[in-house]
């Protein structure tokens, strides 16, 4: 690890999302705004959002993404074009989202995701022994992706702001066709018929697990929310603390994402409108 954590990670859990799936984000985005001061602490952000296809930029270039998110949200699902790397996640309620906030821009990608990891491998060691390492087959895979018994439970993706870091993350708690949601969608949005540019190779279903299938337990995201605490503070520092994030940083973030970065958002009930499209 390349740097040091000199004051307590301040531990936020902002709840659980059904409106707008870019809110979430703007939440992370303004908080690693509020760490423009020398004395700024670095914040692990819990959430969860119920439900939604967040997509990566690679997902743009689908021939029939306009047809497939309009069936998804006749399905129930909204969608949002998050900002980091990688391709299309399913989010539901038995999904926890964890974003790890620095207030340092130097760290390497490298370092960054090493770091998270030793976390993830104390937090989650109740369950298993994580891996890490692509699981191909699987849904956004790549070098990150981590795993138990092979099967895939989550993966990371980071980016860099103006005044710190972001690593986010997702945990599959409970048991769900994720990996069978996600071949539907690239079906309906016409990955076969791509010869270039594919944001992954292809889907196979029986590579994606959960928490809950792998240990033959009944889990919840809050029965993780607590073993992750519990483990992580016996190696680190860290102070639970009630979300907080000025409004007017949320605003700013709110502007940023949706206008200079482009990132679009809808819920489930405006991608089933006979007249949504997506924007030019």
């Amino acid at each position: 690890m390349s740097f040091s954590v000199n004051q307590p990670f301040r531990w936020m859990d902002s709840g659980t999302y059904q409106e707008s799936p870019l809110e979430p984000l703007i939440r992370d985005e303004a908080l690693t705004a509020s760490m423009q001061n020398a004395s700024a602490s670095p914040v692990i952000h819990l959430w969860v959002y119920d439900q939604a296809l967040y997509l990566g930029r690679r997902d743009a270039k689908l021939p029939h993404l306009e047809k497939a998110l309009h069936q998804f949200g006749k399905d129930g699902f909204g969608c949002v074009l998050r900002s980091s790397g990688g391709a299309c996640v399913p989010l539901d309620a038995g999904v926890l989202n964890l974003a790890c906030l620095l207030p340092d821009t130097a760290i390497s990608i490298d370092s960054f995701f090493a770091f998270v990891a030793d976390l993830l491998r104390v937090g989650l060691r109740d369950y298993g022994t994580l891996q890490f390492g692509e699981v191909a087959g699987s849904y956004c895979a790549g070098e990150y992706d981590f795993s138990i018994l092979g099967k895939k439970i989550g993966g990371m993706a980071q980016r860099r702001t103006r005044f710190g870091s972001i690593l986010q993350l997702c945990i599959n708690v409970d048991d769900r066709p994720r990996g069978e949601w996600m071949k539907r969608f690239y079906e309906l949005a016409g990955l076969d018929e791509m010869d270039n540019h594919k944001p992954i190779p292809h889907i196979d279903a029986s590579t994606i697990g959960s928490i809950t299938s792998l240990t033959n337990q009944t889990v919840t995201v809050d029965d993780v929310k607590e073993r992750l605490l519990a483990a992580i503070r016996t190696q680190w520092p860290v102070a639970p603390t009630p979300f907080t994030v000025q409004d007017e940083l949320v605003d700013e973030s709110r502007h940023h994402l949706s206008n200079r970065l482009r990132l679009f958002a809808y819920t489930a009930k405006e991608l089933a409108a006979s007249d949504w499209r997506l924007p030019e």
